[in-house]
């Protein structure tokens, strides 16, 4: 049973530095040279995912089942280490963004490309090795560093005053996106938010209910009042000319902050790039090592694979991912949205009182998973033009929404009664009518239906 002792406060910084890391300052900052202000959507998709967790969290909390607990609960172990795989599709995403942050810091540092990816490898497999409180501690500290020398870079250049108007200038800038990219970064960030683990962990931790809602509150303001400023910075630099010989748009965080503090010496450039490495290695290795966690706990072998090489096949996933090119905020999302076509139709299912067989739930989940991951290979390789993320979802919906309308037509009936939490909840409790046999425990009628009977203690 996971302890119940966490404040408010604990909880809004433990959202923060889950949501607030190496992707979110760099790949905020790598948009805005495309979008202006509008670059902080992602900063502002975040903290609208934390107010509708805010909004599920008590019953979140009451129920204290993460996501893969919900469909474990509903399908049983299969299943439940089925979304349990799955959750580590969208945390390799993030994985990936951590690389693309550390090559591109390697990079600027003047170590050629694939130099740059062996040793940010490298670095993020020793960097798992690290006391894990220690090291968080330190790379937060770094990350709090790498925001004041924005605050610092934006007062140099007479640039407050961007930051202060972020608001009206997103709102003006917000049509140089595409409306189908806001569209998908939106719904991408949003339901991962509200359903990912890593997040209802700390909801599920808190000491009272109450506790839980304010500190989802108390970060998505943190997170608004601090998403704008990436953006303001890279167009306070542009403004200012600061930006000539930029590279590579991944690089303008700390391209743009070795521009101001190249002035106080070439050791204190050099420092703030080593701090930026170690909040990029840091981020890094605290996902691998939960991935690795996800990974070894749905491993069922007589003999025990070792951790290290579980994490050496983890990273190399992450890589992989990395070398696909996009975008750091791209990447994130296209990978978040196969998870997402994988799992939504079963989740929706689940909150509107629909339940069917394990093997059918598997179906339904493989069609959409097959198809959402099969259209970002395609895109990957170019089979499409132009982003394929829009398609990857709808189709991978659309997948699973088929499959579910037909195995509903044969295999399973609509529930009269049933009660499941957004977004995790009790166990639910299934009436088929006056004729199903009542009794505790899971059994099957004789028309073949899953029968649960339960109830909370």
């Amino acid at each position: 049973m996971m302890s119940r002792n966490l404040n408010f406060l604990h909880i809004a910084a433990l959202l923060v530095s889950a949501s607030y890391g190496i992707g979110f300052l760099f790949g905020s900052g790598e948009l805005a040279l495309r979008l202006g202000m509008a670059g902080s959507i992602y900063a502002m998709a975040t903290a609208t995912g934390m107010v509708f967790l805010a909004l599920f969290s008590r019953r979140l909390w009451s129920s204290g089942m993460q996501i893969w607990d919900v469909f474990g609960r509903a399908y049983g172990a299969k299943m439940k280490n089925s979304v349990a795989l799955l959750s580590l599709i969208w945390m390799a995403g993030v994985l990936a963004a951590q690389i693309h942050g550390s090559v591109a810091i390697l990079k600027l540092a003047g170590l050629p490309a694939g130099l740059s990816y062996a040793l940010s490898l490298t670095l993020l497999l020793a960097a798992c090795s690290l006391n894990l409180r220690l090291a968080s501690k330190l790379f937060s500290l770094c990350l709090v560093a790498s925001n004041l020398a924005l605050l610092y870079a934006l007062s140099n250049v007479d640039g407050l005053h961007l930051y202060v108007e972020a608001v009206p200038l997103f709102m003006q800038d917000v049509h140089l996106a595409r409306p189908y990219e806001l569209f998908v970064t939106m719904v991408a960030i949003v339901f991962l938010v509200i359903t990912g683990a890593d997040y209802q962990q700390f909801v599920i931790a808190a000491r009272r209910p109450i506790d839980a809602i304010l500190g989802c509150l108390l970060a998505a303001g943190f997170l608004f009042l601090t998403g704008f400023l990436p953006a303001a910075a890279v167009l306070a630099a542009r403004q200012a000319g600061m930006l000539n010989g930029l590279a590579d748009a991944k690089q303008v965080i700390p391209f743009l902050l070795m521009q101001f503090t190249g002035r106080a010496g070439t050791g204190v450039s050099i420092g703030l790039l080593l701090v930026l490495l170690s909040a990029a290695l840091g981020s890094g290795a605290a996902i691998i090592r939960a991935m690795t966690a996800a990974l070894a706990s749905t491993i069922s072998t007589k003999r025990q694979v070792p951790h290290s090489l579980l994490m050496l096949i983890i990273t190399l996933a992450g890589a992989i991912v990395a070398a696909r090119g996009q975008a750091i905020i791209d990447t994130m999302v296209a990978v978040n949205i196969v998870y997402i076509a994988s799992i939504a139709v079963l989740f929706i299912a689940l909150q509107r009182g629909i339940v069917m067989l394990p093997q059918a739930a598997q179906f339904i989940m493989g069609a959409g998973f097959v198809t959402s991951l099969g259209l970002y290979f395609a895109g990957w390789i170019g089979f499409f033009a132009g982003r394929v993320e829009l398609l990857s979802l709808l189709s991978g919906l659309i997948s699973s929404a088929a499959v579910l309308v037909v195995i509903g037509l044969t295999r399973f009936k609509r529930l009269s009664q049933m009660t499941i939490p957004i977004p995790t909840g009790p166990i639910v409790r299934l009436q088929l009518g006056s004729d199903a046999r009542q009794e505790d425990g899971p059994h099957i009628t004789k028309d073949g239906t899953k029968n649960l009977e339960s109830q909370t203690g």
